[in-house]
């Protein structure tokens, strides 16, 4: 009798291991946030791009740099003729020495004539005099020198200055041409990073955001570079609700210009009841199409179309974000 307990027991303990071990086998789905994939498409554009203007009329002597060539090191576009402007600074310069020459002899004769009154040897009112010749010389000295750093600093602004490095996107000057103070006469962007706009809907730039690190695909070089978030505007289009957003692109690049074609893909979240899951949750008969809850309940779902990786999109208002489906062991 005991014999036959122990059997028994023995029976039942390798049962129960065999249930759970295929319970604990069990494969299960999850009811994932469905989305689909949008391209969206825009063109290259400098990082920044800036007029240029001259500070002062005059007639160009030398330009440095064409349309889509580099500003030089010197950071010069051109140059205008500052014949007139050399000859104010030589004057200026030839004043200074006048003063100077002035200066150290009013110096003497004060220190002189100081002397002398000490001794009584001369008149104070003649000191006086002298006093106020060196220090009337001192200030034309000052003024001098004021002059020739205004006419300095005229002689550098005849040339019109630009960034170093950047590119000439149009000029309108030619050696010899008359140019007016204030006139704009060429346009210059900053090419070493790019700059791609996009016009984005609240919900496109929501899934921009959760991507972190993207990459974007250049479409006429077939290659995918890394872009970043450069600048978000704070401001929408009242036509057509949407937000300019900026990408920037600046490593792997095989030409840094304006008008590369570039898309951008999103995963965008579909919309309410719509799930993603695996393929092997599906159990069809006939033409529909059923899922196995952990409950055992099955549920009806209308199925919307494959996805990657063995997943499909289905549709069911039985269906919460979550929940688990048995996969069929095929």
């Amino acid at each position: 009798m005991q014999i036959n307990f122990a059997i028994l027991l023995i029976c039942f303990q390798f049962v129960w291991a065999q249930s759970t071990h295929a319970e604990s086998n069990e494969l299960w789905a999850v009811a994932e946030s469905a989305t689909h994939e949008i391209s969206i498409v825009g063109f290259t554009r400098a990082h920044a791009t800036i007029p240029l203007a001259t500070e002062v009329a005059g007639k160009v002597k030398e330009i440095f740099a064409d349309i889509g060539e580099s500003i030089p090191e010197h950071g010069k576009l051109a140059c205008l003729d500052d014949v007139f402007v050399q000859f104010d600074i030589q004057a200026a310069s030839n004043q200074i020495a006048q003063h100077t020459n002035q200066m150290s002899y009013y110096q003497k004769e004060v220190s002189r004539h100081e002397q002398l009154v000490a001794k009584q040897s001369a008149a104070v009112n003649v000191l006086d005099n002298l006093t106020r010749e060196l220090v009337n010389s001192q200030r034309e000295m000052q003024a001098a020198h004021i002059s020739k750093q205004r006419f300095d600093e005229l002689k550098r602004r005849h040339c019109i200055k630009a960034p170093i490095g950047w590119l000439v996107i149009d000029r309108a000057i030619e050696i010899g041409q008359w140019i007016r103070e204030g006139e704009v006469v060429a346009h210059i962007g900053d090419y070493s990073k790019l700059i791609v706009p996009l016009m984005l809907t609240e919900h496109e730039l929501a899934a921009l955001k959760q991507k972190g690190r993207f990459d974007v695909l250049l479409t006429e070089h077939h290659l995918k570079v890394p872009a970043v978030i450069e600048h978000i505007s704070p401001e929408f289009d009242e036509n057509t609700r949407k937000i300019l957003v900026e990408l920037a692109i600046q490593d792997q690049l095989p030409e840094y210009r304006g008008g590369i074609r570039v898309e951008l893909t999103l995963a965008i979240p579909s919309e309410d009841h719509v799930f993603s899951i695996s393929e092997k949750a599906l159990d069809q008969r006939y033409e529909e199409y059923w899922l196995q809850s952990k409950d055992g309940k099955s549920i009806r779902v209308n199925l919307l179309g494959e996805q990657k990786d063995g997943k499909v999109k289905i549709n069911s208002p039985e269906i919460k974000l979550g929940d688990q489906f048995r996969l069929n062991r095929k």
